[in-house]
Parts: structure tokens; sequence; C-alpha cells
């Protein structure tokens, strides 16, 4: 059976709880690659752009990713670096990688459903240290990330307080 690229993709990837942070990377060839680093520790490299890998994390979770980001985006009244709440165990947070070269994606993602930490004394922006204790570099210094953070926050809380709504509902009609 021939599985189109996005099945792979798909197949490949861990459970969206269990992401620690999607960081893009130029490849050798000079193309897109992306990083996926799970809470077992380690990162395994994809072929494919940071918002490929996304939109099929997003799907297998029964959702679109530009639904996600556009209801969020209202909830926050913005339109850039909004925070994707793919999932209870996975809201993501975007940070700035890479530098802007071309056509390529800058944004990565840290999923704040998981603990981390930052170290400001980094040169030329931000160290996150994951779970995993494995560490991602920013470009964006730390303030900005602690507020993308604090908005993911109010995000995952509105999430959550939907999703125990809906349990009541079904609990009183079910």
């Amino acid at each position: 059976m021939n599985f189109s690229k996005r099945e792979q993709l798909m197949q490949c990837l861990p459970p969206a709880a269990d992401i620690l942070a999607v960081v893009p990377v130029t490849g050798a060839d000079g193309g897109n690659r992306t990083h996926v680093y799970p809470v077992a520790g380690g990162s395994f490299p994809l072929i494919a752009a940071a918002e490929y890998v996304l939109s099929c994390l997003a799907e297998r979770e029964d959702k679109d990713l530009r639904l996600i980001r556009r209801n969020a985006g209202r909830s926050l009244s913005r339109r850039r670096n909004i925070p994707l709440p793919i999932g209870l165990g996975c809201v993501l947070v975007p940070v700035m990688m890479r530098p802007v070269d071309g056509r390529r994606g800058t944004l990565g993602y840290i999923n704040i459903s998981h603990r981390y930490d930052m170290d400001r004394s980094a040169p030329g922006g931000t160290d996150i240290c994951l779970q995993s204790r494995e560490i991602v570099h920013s470009l964006w210094r730390q303030p900005t990330i602690r507020s993308l953070a604090k908005e993911a926050h109010t995000v995952h809380l509105k999430l959550v307080v939907t999703t125990q709504q809906q349990l009541s509902a079904v609990q009183v009609y079910g």
C-alpha cells in the first residue's frame, strides 16, 4: 500500500501531548527541515516545513490549523504570533528560531503544557531548556517569550473551561 508524504508524516509524529517543541532548521541542501522534540528526549528530523508538520499534527487531532489560528487570534485580538491550542496537552507558543531568509519560516513552537526554563544569558537571544533537557535557541528575548506564554496560558484556560462545559452538558443530557 502506498502512503502519501502527508500520511507517512502523520504516522511518524508522536502524540500531540508528547511534543515539547517543533523547531525549523535549514537542511544541508538549503531546504526546510523540522526537528520535533518529544518528551522521551532527543529529537528527530523531518523533511518538511514546520507549518506542514503543524497542520499534520492538527489534522491528527481532527482539527484544522487555519481554524485554530483564527479562533485563537480572535480571542487575543491579534493576527500574528498566535498561540496554537492543538489540544488540552498541547498548546504551542510561537518563538522565532531562525532569521528571515527568503521564504523559509522563522517560527518554531514550544509546548507550554510541559515544563521549560529560559536562560537569558545566551548571546543573541534566549536558550530554552525543555523538559527533556534539550536546549533550543530562540532569537527573541525572554520578556517577549514570557508575554506570549502568558497569552498562551489564557488561551489554554479558555480551552479547559470550554471542555469542562461540554463535559458537564453531556452529563446532564447524556
